[in-house]
C-alpha cells in the first residue's frame, strides 16, 4: 500500500471522557485523554505503513501539545462535526498525495506500531475499505479507505453496521477486522478498571498512558480511584 496518512480526531479536552466521571475528576480525565492521544500518535508515527500523521482538531497548537515527532495538526478551526472534519482532512490529504487515509480514534492506549501495520497490510492492493471493530462489535475504532473516499463517513453510534450498509450501497468491498489490539478503547469506568488491572500485571500500554496510570494507581495497584458520591473525594473501589 502506498501513501497512507493517518487521521486522529480529537475534540476539546474540556469535556473529555465524561463517561469516566465516576472514576476520575476533570483534570484526571483531561490528562488521560491527552496521554492516550499521545500514545496513539506515537504508535502511528512509528509504524512502517503510515507516511504522515495528522491530528484532526480545533484545539490550538495541538501538535506541540501532543509533542510527538512528525505528528502534524490539521486545524479544523470552526469544527463542523466529527465526520465532516475528517472528510475535510481526507480530501486535503488526497490533494497532497495520500492514496489512503487511516482514521484512528485517540482512545486506544494499547495500540502498537505492529498492530497498525498488520491492519494496513491486511487490506492488500485492492482499493477496499477496512474497519476495525470496537470491543462490543458495534463501533469502529480504525477505518482504512482510499481517497477520494468511496463512501460517506458515519462515525458515531453503531457506526460499524452503518459503514457496512454504506459500503454495500456504494458497491465497495469492506473487511471487518476483530483484533483485541485494536479493540481496547477506553469509554466506560469498566474499561478504565480493566486497563488499570492490565498495567498492574505488567501488560503493555502506551508509555504516556502507563505513566499516568502509575501516578493514579493506589499503592496496592489493580483498581482506579473512584469519586465518593457524598464527599467528592477520591476513594478506592
Amino acid at each position: 500500500m502506498n501513501r497512507v496518512w493517518a487521521l486522529v480526531p480529537l475534540k476539546d479536552f474540556a469535556g473529555a471522557k465524561s463517561r469516566l466521571t465516576a472514576a476520575l475528576d476533570a483534570d484526571e480525565r483531561r490528562a488521560l485523554a491527552l496521554a492516550m492521544a499521545r500514545d496513539v500518535a506515537a504508535a502511528l508515527a512509528r509504524s512502517r505503513t503510515v507516511a504522515r500523521v495528522l491530528m484532526v482538531s480545533d484545539v490550538p497548537a495541538l501538535d506541540r501539545l501532543i509533542g510527538v515527532d512528525g505528528v502534524e495538526h490539521f486545524d479544523t478551526r470552526q469544527a463542523r462535526g466529527l465526520n465532516e472534519d475528517l472528510a475535510d482532512a481526507a480530501g486535503w490529504a488526497g490533494a497532497q498525495g495520500a492514496t489512503h487515509v487511516l482514521v484512528a480514534h485517540a482512545d486506544l492506549p494499547r495500540l502498537t506500531p505492529r498492530a497498525v501495520d498488520r491492519f494496513v497490510r491486511g487490506a492488500g492492493p485492492a482499493p477496499r475499505v477496512r474497519a476495525a471493530a470496537c470491543k462490543e462489535g458495534r463501533g469502529t475504532n480504525l477505518l482504512l479507505a482510499p481517497v477520494p473516499l468511496p463512501l460517506p463517513l458515519v462515525f458515531g453510534r453503531d457506526s460499524l453496521a452503518r459503514f457496512c450498509l454504506a459500503a454495500a450501497t456504494a458497491g465497495v468491498a469492506i473487511d471487518v477486522v476483530r483484533d483485541a489490539a485494536l479493540a481496547a478503547d477506553i469509554d466506560e469506568p469498566g474499561d478504565l478498571a480493566a486497563l488499570f488491572t492490565a498495567c498492574a500485571r505488567g501488560e503493555p500500554a502506551g508509555r504516556a498512558t502507563a505513566g499516568l496510570l502509575r501516578a493514579l494507581m493506589p499503592p496496592t495497584g489493580g483498581r482506579p480511584p473512584r469519586k465518593n458520591a457524598e464527599t467528592g473525594a477520591a476513594a478506592i473501589a
